[in-house]
């Protein structure tokens, strides 16, 4: 496909539609033959060949200038800050006072990150409008400063936070960049009472200190506290961070997390923060589900698999659903139906696969079916052999595998290597099932 069918594929009908009454007028420049190209990429008619002579790769290339034009705009219009600042300065460089003054918010106590960066933004033009103008301006420089430091210093550590949450999942080093020069300036200038600042700061905290539960809470409280300060998509991306710090904590034993990390989802289902483009993933479909089964509550995990299944992607929606229903009925030791509804289940992702492949592992063990077990854990080794994107999680499956094999071995009349065993299950820092393992071995 050519750049310019690339461009094309990306706009949706209502921006074809829009570009097409825009395409001759001073906005665009454009022409006909522009026009008549447009449509012909634009036409739901397979395209016919046509010969790329140069007159016809120059309006190809005008053409996608153009596409590129309207999305910069758009993008433009749609960011209120952006347009606020673009106005303050040409009513500036203008030096038309009412114009100017007609765009000056008043915020009386800042707390997301634009707001400080709309403060400061404000208050630097309204120097500089003061100052060609001739006035004796009295503001406050300090606390243009002020203001703009912080905007700064949020957005760097929310984008450090992002590389090491990315970093943790690949289980790849990152760099902090110039976050050690920031920290002891945050601590040391009191800038862990601006939400802004704290809960990105507690978040990085979490990721890199998972062991000193403090973080954690301090992170819920500022969460809690501040979470109508916060635009949508950044509320999002606080849940998720939660969310993963207790899906961890829950999988090395602490049990305690469970009920948090299940009211972390319903809680984000509820004001919308699970959806993405309006849908539920089918890996946090999945989550949800299992950690009300891990506690017990296996009702709210029915309601949960039959209430949310409409939320997925037409294409998850069986696979799914049928997943979450054989953990439901494994849950309730309906072997025949867990197994029954798993067979309809068809994953492209290694982690909803290997998630599948666990609770065949537990069926196959649990039934006696000792050959096909030994199989697929051999099946699973090589599995997790060849995957190299999993991360932290390729070292827990292996670490099932690993542990389930020697459980298959285990002398069940040979008190003290079955308390050996348990006691090596129980220093794992990081291993999924844990009570599982260690129920099957207090059974034998």
């Amino acid at each position: 496909m050519t750049k310019l069918g690339n461009i094309i594929s990306i706009l949706d009908d209502k921006d074809r539609k829009t570009l097409a009454s825009l395409m001759m007028t001073p906005l665009c420049n454009g022409n006909q033959k522009h026009l008549d190209l447009f449509h012909q990429y634009t036409n739901p008619k397979p395209i016919k060949e046509m010969s790329l002579d140069q007159q016809t790769r120059l309006t190809m290339s005008e053409l996608f200038k153009m596409i590129e034009q309207y999305l910069i705009i758009k993008v433009a219009v749609n960011d209120e800050m952006y347009k606020r600042s673009s106005l303050l300065r040409i009513y500036r460089e203008h030096e038309n006072e009412k114009l100017f003054k007609s765009k000056i918010v008043n915020i009386s106590q800042p707390n997301a990150s634009s707001e400080y960066k709309l403060m400061a933004n404000q208050a630097f033009e309204k120097w500089q409008f003061d100052f060609v103008t001739n006035r004796f301006s009295n503001t406050d420089v300090k606390n243009i400063i002020f203001n703009s430091d912080i905007a700064v210093i949020s957005d760097k550590l929310k984008q450090t936070v992002t590389f090491a949450s990315q970093s943790s999942l690949l289980s790849k080093s990152y760099e902090v960049g110039f976050f050690s020069v920031l920290e002891p300036y945050i601590v040391e200038n009191n800038l862990l009472n601006i939400p802004c600042i704290s809960i990105y700061y507690y978040i990085f905290m979490m990721i890199s200190d998972p062991s000193t539960e403090k973080w954690f809470e301090l992170f819920r409280k500022d969460l809690t506290d501040h979470e109508a300060d916060f635009d949508p998509d950044e509320v999002k991306s606080h849940y998720f961070h939660g969310i993963n710090y207790c899906i961890r904590k829950f999988n090395t034993g602490a049990r305690e997390y469970g009920d948090i990390l299940l009211q972390f989802y319903t809680d984000g289902m509820d004001r919308g923060y699970m959806l993405t483009n309006g849908y539920l993933s089918r890996n946090t479909y999945r989550n949800i589900n299992t950690v009300a089964i891990r506690l017990g509550r296996l009702q709210d995990a029915s309601n949960i698999s039959e209430n949310y299944a409409s939320l997925l992607r037409e294409e998850d929606k069986i696979s799914a659903f049928h997943f979450n229903m054989g953990n439901i009925y494994y849950a309730k030791q309906n072997y025949d139906l867990a197994l029954e509804s798993l067979q309809k289940v068809d994953f492209d992702d290694h982690l909803s696969n290997l998630s599948t492949k666990v609770l065949l592992l537990k069926i196959y063990y649990e039934t006696g079916q000792t050959r096909l077990l030994d199989s697929h854990l051999n099946a699973m080794q090589i599995y997790l052999f060849r995957q190299k994107i999993i991360g932290y999680h390729k070292a827990n499956y292996t670490k099932i595998v690993k542990y389930t094999q020697k459980l298959i071995t285990i002398n069940p009349y040979d008190k003290s290597a079955k308390q050996r065993f348990i006691d090596k299950i129980n220093a794992e820092q990081s291993l999924p099932d844990k009570d599982w393992l260690i129920h099957q071995v207090e059974k034998l």
